[in-house]
């Protein structure tokens, strides 16, 4: 199948950013990537490798689309082609794997470069955490990112000891160092481009960390004992190095689910001894975390502010930070304020839908030894989705390309049931919409009660 290489080259560009770091590869921007994905695909429809094929999370995040574009040109239609660039990677991903994967063989291949990419990701992050501080002189131009902040090299404890001798009235920093240009944000490791929040770095370990799993699970030979030992053994010092409190709750939950499903009761030993040391050492704690609680909670609540102000269609798609300066740290509450609760009930709704495939599955093969590795996809996908659910409770991510790909690992992974059983069918009916809506009005509920108990 030629769209498979493809798809891995997209993702090593979404994942690893190359092209910022390395000159040679500056011409082969992501759309050159998005070319190459489409002329692969084309290739294997004229070859009868692959077909267009639907699934409910399609549907579901096509209708979502369709609504922020609508709300951008109610709200702000002067904006329409910048918000569209945002949107425009993650739809492709979402697209390029969801139907670009049709078959087990696939699903596996595209599971192996994610998990490579995890692993690389993950290094990158325990290196440089590793790394002595070095004063860093902060660009204006980038606010929060790395891009544009240059190091000279001295070594530092504190931001104090770069000011002195450094440049005059320059803002500095005292971070580590690493590779790929990086560094870290106030002692928090990360990476670049899409990961260089701490936070979206854990959201993509904790979903991706399943996947080694799953890759064992399916065929038990030592080289992929091997990588699923090398996956969490930068995986996990990673996530405490990043001291974010959503990622180690999010990597905890998704090893849970998989270890309780995969073994039952005894998994939730497993799951016990791996989350020791992320609780041990992971996350912050004092003034910090304090004021990290409080600000998350302002941001819930201002959220909930401009859903009532504006009840139907919210603020507009990507407008969340123009009425307030942080975003809504909790990806349901962004997709009600921007979209009104027609996006709540369409995110959610994907997410529901995406867990209803993986868990039908494994319910329907679970007496069909045939079925084996369906069955090994299922259980490593629903994790990933658990570690998925957690995260976006914490962080603004209803949009974000990582988020939606593995939603896209989901459909593939219904296309490749679809064509082994044409028979076998999952939908999201009335009554299933009427379910998410429920839950998700509960949830508003208590968040509403939550943050008006804790006088914000």
């Amino acid at each position: 199948m030629f769209v498979i290489p493809a798809i891995a080259a997209l993702l090593t560009f979404v994942y690893l950013r190359p092209q910022e770091v390395f000159d040679v590869l500056r011409p082969v921007a992501l759309s050159g990537m998005v070319g190459a994905v489409a002329y692969a695909y084309a290739l294997d429809v004229r070859l009868g490798k692959v077909r267009p094929k639907g699934s409910p999370i399609l549907y579901i995040l096509v209708a979502l689309l369709v609504l922020c574009i609508f709300t951008i040109l109610i709200r702000v239609p002067d904006r329409l082609a910048e918000q569209l660039g945002v949107l425009g990677a993650t739809t492709i991903v979402f697209l390029a794997v969801s139907e670009g994967v049709q078959s087990f063989r696939a699903l596996e291949a595209a599971a192996s470069v994610i998990v490579a990419l995890t692993i690389v990701v993950a290094f990158v992050g325990v290196l440089q955490g590793l790394q002595p501080q070095q004063c860093y002189l902060r660009s204006g131009n980038f606010v929060g990112t790395a891009q544009g902040d240059t190091t000279d090299g001295r070594p530092c404890t504190e931001i104090a000891q770069c000011e002195e001798g450094g440049v005059v009235g320059g803002e500095y920093l005292c971070e580590h160092p690493g590779l790929f240009d990086t560094h870290s944000i106030g002692g928090r490791v990360r990476f670049r481009g899409l990961l260089e929040d701490p936070n979206e770095l854990c959201l993509a370990l904790a979903m991706g960390a399943p996947l080694a799993l799953g890759l064992f699970e399916r065929k038990r030979s030592w080289w992929r004992r091997l990588l699923m030992l090398a996956t969490f053994a930068v995986v996990l010092p990673c996530v405490v190095m990043t001291r974010s409190r959503s990622g180690q709750i999010a990597m905890m939950a998704a090893l849970g689910a998989y270890f309780v499903r995969r073994f039952g009761k005894r998994g939730l030993i497993v799951a016990f001894v791996i989350a020791v040391p992320l609780l041990l050492f992971g996350g912050r704690s004092g003034a910090e975390a304090d004021s990290s609680s409080d600000e998350r909670l302002e941001c819930w609540s201002e959220a909930l502010a401009m859903w009532r102000e504006y009840p139907l269609l919210g603020v507009g798609e990507g407008q969340f930070i123009e009425h307030h300066y942080l975003t809504a740290h909790n990806a349901y509450l962004l997709a009600l304020a921007e979209l009104g609760p027609m996006g709540l009930l369409l995110f959610s709704g994907a997410i529901y839908a995406s867990l209803k495939i993986t868990i039908r599955a494994q319910l329907d093969l679970a007496a069909r030894p045939e079925a084996a590795a369906a069955r090994a996809w299922a259980s490593a996908l629903t994790a990933s989705l658990v570690g998925l659910a957690v995260s976006a409770f914490f962080l603004s991510v209803t949009y974000h390309t990582v988020l939606w790909l593995f939603l896209a690992l989901v459909a593939a992974f219904y296309a490749a049931m679809r064509r082994h059983d044409p028979t076998w069918r999952v939908t999201f009916g009335l009554r299933d919409a009427l379910f998410v809506a429920g839950v998700d009005l509960g949830v508003v509920g208590l968040l509403s009660v939550y943050i008006r108990l804790k006088g914000v």
